[in-house]
């Protein structure tokens, strides 16, 4: 039997990371994804959470997030986490803590971009405070929020995505 050769363990290194975020179902969110999110979500009301696995107030907003999603079954929301999408232990915490929300059928983790590019791209004028979240009705048009998601605030935002 042959030995590995270099260019193949190589490869196996580069691919690691890639097996692990699909085995999580997590997908990278580099500088194109939001476009793509975009289009996926056009013609529909939905919520797009960015959160981190280190932020206790993005905890308690997917938490009552995942709690008004049962009350109200046509709210679609889609989650990015700025984690690194690349880092095995990260990207599997980062699907627990949805999967036992059960808000992992459309999670996104930050890609490989400097994350502030990634920022930007998401919304030129946040500067990366979080818990935040962006309210887009069916015409594309979104409101942005910045802090703790309660019953009250969904409510409010879920009936400005209705207009």
């Amino acid at each position: 039997m042959k030995k590995p050769t270099l260019a193949l363990i190589h490869f196996l290194f580069l691919l690691l990371p890639a097996l692990s975020l699909a085995a999580t179902g997590l997908q990278t969110f580099e500088a194109d994804s939001f476009a793509r999110i975009l289009e996926k979500q056009k013609g529909k009301a939905f919520v797009l959470v960015v959160w981190s696995l280190d932020c206790e107030f993005c905890q308690v907003s997917l938490k009552t997030l995942a709690s008004e999603k049962v009350k109200h079954k046509g709210l679609s929301v889609v989650t990015i986490s700025t984690d690194d999408a690349d880092d095995p232990q990260s990207a599997t915490l980062m699907q627990k803590r949805l999967s036992d929300l059960r808000m992992s059928d459309n999670a996104w983790a930050f890609g490989s971009a400097p994350p502030e590019r990634l920022r930007y791209v998401i919304d030129p004028q946040w500067h990366g405070e979080m818990p935040r979240s962006y309210w887009f009705n069916a015409r594309g048009e979104k409101v942005a929020y910045s802090g703790v998601l309660t019953p009250a605030t969904i409510g409010k935002l879920s009936l400005q995505m209705q207009k």
